[in-house]
């Protein structure tokens, strides 16, 4: 299955220079479909011309951002190398709100860069 998703400029370019290797989501309906072998295109917001597309290689669940955090280092995640738990946690508290985290919880989705 093919699933389009729109990124900020800062982790689209981590994905395309393959250091970004876990894009991280609520687990709501549409990130529900997400499985193993699935393709995801995404566009670049600040220059929409620009498209990645990448191989899901597997989805693992977390019912918190801490915890999803707590498994995977920062280069993984996007975050810079030196990035505390709390500045990540008020990095995606920018995107996301704590009332959709408790409700549907977080997903992980390891990805690769396919051309």
């Amino acid at each position: 299955m093919e699933h389009r998703m729109q990124l900020q400029d800062k982790p689209f370019q981590l994905i395309k220079q393959k250091t970004k290797t876990i894009e991280v989501r609520l687990h709501d309906e549409k990130r529900q479909q997400v499985t193993g072998n699935d393709i995801i295109i995404f566009t670049n917001i600040d220059k929409p011309q620009e498209t990645l597309k990448v191989k899901v290689m597997e989805t693992v669940e977390f019912p918190s951002f801490q915890a999803l955090f707590n498994q995977y280092s920062n280069i993984e995640v996007g975050a810079d190398e030196d990035a505390q738990l709390s500045q990540k946690l008020a990095a995606i508290y920018q995107i996301y709100n704590q009332r959709d985290e408790l409700e549907h919880g977080v997903l992980a989705i390891s990805i690769r860069l396919i051309k």
